[in-house]
């Protein structure tokens, strides 16, 4: 039985490097990541549901330009944030306009290295992104600046 679960794992790995899938995420994604996910842990551990560091955090990744940070932010649509933060990522990840990163990230299981809360990847989060950028709806729909 155990070997039938290692051959598993090890025919799916192969399968998705096979399939072009990578099965971490590049360190400058995770650099803009990991600080979002330490500070919701923090929250978490203190039961304060709106923490300052927090939302600092969040802020900085929506706001950061560049390939990386466009990753982390859809690499953080694996998490439960907190509904309000889920809509506005939702609309950050839809303005950045990119499909190819999201059905990239929806077919293939790319983690950071480290992972200071649950990962969710069932969260619905890409799938209303993309439905956003494939009905040209960002804008109409999404009010954050």
């Amino acid at each position: 039985m155990r070997h039938a679960a290692i051959t598993l794992v090890a025919t799916l790995a192969a399968t998705a490097l096979a399939n072009g899938c990578p099965t971490r995420m590049s360190h400058k994604a995770e650099t803009y990541l990991l600080p979002v996910l330490d500070a919701r842990a923090e929250a978490l551990r203190q039961h304060i549901e709106w923490d300052k560091r927090y939302d600092h955090a969040f802020e900085s990744l929506l706001q950061a330009k560049g390939s990386a940070a466009r990753e982390a932010r859809v690499a953080l649509m694996d998490y439960y944030i907190g509904e309000s933060y889920a809509e506005e990522l939702v609309c950050a990840v839809a303005m950045d306009n990119s499909p190819r990163l999201l059905r990239l990230y929806s077919t293939c299981d790319i983690q950071p290295a480290r992972s200071p809360i649950p990962r969710e990847r069932t969260l619905p989060l890409r799938k209303y992104a993309l439905e956003l950028i494939t009905k040209g709806d960002v804008k109409p729909r999404c009010t954050y600046k």
